[in-house]
This record gives C-alpha cells, sequence and structure tokens, in this order.
C-alpha cells in the first residue's frame, strides 16, 4: 500500500462530508419555510408561512396579523389560492397572483363566500420586503 493513501482516503472522506452537508456536533441545519411578508392597507403587514404547497390536502398557511397567528388550510376556491381556519369565526387568505386579501367567513365551506374584509394586500419583493424587517 502506498504511503499517501491514508491520507488519499481521508481527503475523500472529507470531501464527502462537505458535499452531504455534514456539519459536524451538531449534524445538519434545517430551515423551515420561508416568511413571505405583505404589506396592507393603513400600513399593516401580514407575514405568511406557507406549508406543503405541492400536496393540496395537506396544504396551509400560518398568518401572523396585527399580533395574533391563524393556521389556515387549503380549501377549494372559484379561482386562485384560498386558505380557511376552522371555528366558530372562520378566516380566509385568499390569493390571487401578488394580491391577498383576509376575511372573516361564515361558513368555511362556501367557495363563493368573500366574507367580512379585515385587509386588503400585496406581497412585498426584493428590497422592499427585506426593509420590512422579515429576515
Amino acid at each position: 500500500m502506498n504511503r499517501s493513501s491514508p491520507f488519499a482516503v481521508a481527503a475523500l472522506v472529507g470531501a464527502a462530508l462537505m458535499l452531504s452537508g455534514f456539519a459536524g456536533g451538531g449534524g445538519r441545519v434545517k430551515s423551515g419555510p420561508a416568511v413571505i411578508p405583505y404589506a396592507c392597507e393603513g400600513g399593516r403587514q401580514v407575514q405568511a408561512v406557507y406549508e406543503h404547497g405541492g400536496d393540496y390536502l395537506h396544504a396551509r398557511v400560518r398568518l401572523t396579523y396585527d399580533g395574533q397567528t391563524a393556521a389556515l388550510n387549503a380549501a377549494p376556491t372559484l379561482n386562485g389560492l384560498r386558505y380557511v381556519g376552522a371555528g366558530a369565526q372562520p378566516l380566509a387568505w385568499s390569493l390571487r397572483g401578488e394580491q391577498a386579501w383576509l376575511a372573516q367567513v361564515g361558513d368555511a365551506g362556501n367557495v363563493e363566500e368573500a366574507g367580512q374584509p379585515i385587509a386588503q394586500c400585496v406581497r412585498l419583493r426584493g428590497a422592499a420586503a427585506h426593509s420590512e424587517g422579515t429576515h
């Protein structure tokens, strides 16, 4: 066996660990879904975290608005995207392109009900999103 082979093996193992994302000590660093900022009328903001977007049955969004957080599940809609919460006074988060609407609905299963408007918002992108402190 060549004397340099233990070093070559160590270098190959080290390179493989670096490429695999091994962080040593604490394991891999895993990040969650991105926080998507929306600017709403009156200078208010909504922070949205979308989860399982490719799987309609499990898709959901966590919204933070006026210090409150709500978890809403994907719901049928006539167009765009819609997420609806549960409870006596469910919230609906509807999206079409960059526009979003937060409303309180009476019947979470009624795809035609717009509900009582709470906020009309637009998604922030690029420098505007970062200047709003959404890191």
